[in-house]
């Protein structure tokens, strides 16, 4: 796969100044979002998420956007904000979306399935789904102006979480931007559903791109093997090994190259004229 040369330009959005909404505000502040907080059942705590709508949604109330969640937005929300924004308003390759970051209080007992000795916390990703299923969604859905198409981009073990939730709750997300998933965990429990649950759904219709940075043994290339193997004609993927890019680096390059991907045949309603 080659990535365009899109992906090199937006190197151009910095934010400099960035401020959620909150109860008192400065006319100096620059607000592109709210900050929502709410307490959840399911998890038993409370729960801060980061919504980005589209500029100036209000002014067009016909218009029904996709939402992205975006798990660990301390490092992939700004850089999702600047390229869904480049890519819609000034490029017009892909739809103006809501974007929607999950603030996490333990990330390990989050967005992993089962617990380890590495990971003592971990085993929570089922509960975390259920939270997003029954009470996010339903949250968002309520409040903004949305459509029925649903991406999540997750990072390491939110990369992880993200093929968790593809076989767990596969009407959840339309596509998946796993960026150097840690599909090593739990000896590839993941990899190792994958094969039954592409067979058990023959028809199934989604889009999903994963990256690889010069990180070791994350497990990715059996998961890919079993792609190739076993997904449907309607189950889209792809894959970009970035072998100068570390795990901590290659976010930025893998959202780009994702949503290219997912929105490859995407059209306006100018070009479907």
């Amino acid at each position: 796969m080659k990535i365009s040369s899109k992906t090199k330009i937006l190197a151009l959005l910095i934010l400099t100044q960035f401020s959620i909404c909150s109860a008192q505000q400065k006319k100096s502040d620059f607000v592109i979002g709210d900050k929502i907080s709410f307490n959840s059942k399911v998890l038993n705590e409370r729960k801060t998420v980061v919504v980005i709508p589209p500029y100036n949604y209000k002014d067009r109330p016909d218009e029904k956007f996709p939402v992205v969640y975006v798990l660990d937005p301390g490092n992939n929300l700004f850089a999702t904000f600047g390229i869904v924004n480049y890519y819609s308003d000034m490029l017009k390759i892909m739809p103006r979306m809501i974007i929607v970051g999950i603030v996490s209080n333990d990330r390990e007992r989050d967005y992993l399935p089962v617990p380890s000795k590495e990971q003592p916390t971990g085993g929570g990703a089922d509960k975390f789904l259920r939270f997003i299923n029954s009470e996010l969604v339903p949250l968002i859905d309520s409040a903004y102006p949305v459509n029925s198409d649903r991406c999540i981009i997750g990072h390491s073990a939110g990369g992880l979480f993200a093929i968790y939730a593809l076989e767990n709750q596969p009407e959840l997300f339309s596509s998946f931007i796993c960026i150097d998933p840690s599909l090593w965990y739990d000896d590839q429990s993941c990899t190792r559903e994958m094969p039954g649950f592409l067979k058990k759904n023959p028809t199934i219709k989604k889009s999903i791109f994963i990256s690889r940075s010069n990180e070791k043994d994350m497990g990715v290339f059996p998961f890919l093997e079993v792609l190739e193997k076993y997904a449907p004609d309607g189950f889209k993927w792809d894959y970009f090994h970035y072998k100068s890019e570390t795990h901590n680096s290659l976010g930025f390059k893998s959202i780009c190259a994702g949503f290219e991907m997912i929105y490859k045949d995407w059209k306006t309603k100018d070009d479907e004229k």
